[in-house]
C-alpha cells in the first residue's frame, strides 16, 4: 500500500479530517502532527473539502525521528 504523509492546514480541518480518515480508511498519527495516510484517501479529503498538504520532507524526518527516539520513562 503506497502512502503519503500530510498536515491539515487548520484545527477545524485536522479534526474533520482525522475523522473521516479514522472511520473511513487508515491514519497513523505521528509527532507533529504529521498523519500517514493511504494515498487513495486524498480522494476522500478532498471530497469532503477538507485542507490539507503534503508535508514535508524535514517535517517526515522530524517526526520519524522522535518517534524512533523516544524512550521510555522509568519511574
Amino acid at each position: 500500500m503506497q502512502t503519503v504523509y500530510i498536515r491539515f492546514t487548520s484545527e477545524a480541518d485536522r479534526e474533520r479530517g482525522f475523522y473521516e480518515l479514522a472511520t473511513r480508511a487508515r491514519v497513523a498519527s505521528l509527532p507533529g502532527q504529521v498523519y500517514q495516510i493511504p494515498i487513495g484517501a486524498i480522494t476522500l479529503l478532498e471530497n469532503e473539502n477538507v485542507g490539507y498538504r503534503r508535508a514535508t520532507d524535514e517535517e517526515v524526518r522530524v517526526a520519524n525521528d522522535q518517534v524512533r527516539n523516544s524512550a521510555p520513562a522509568f519511574l
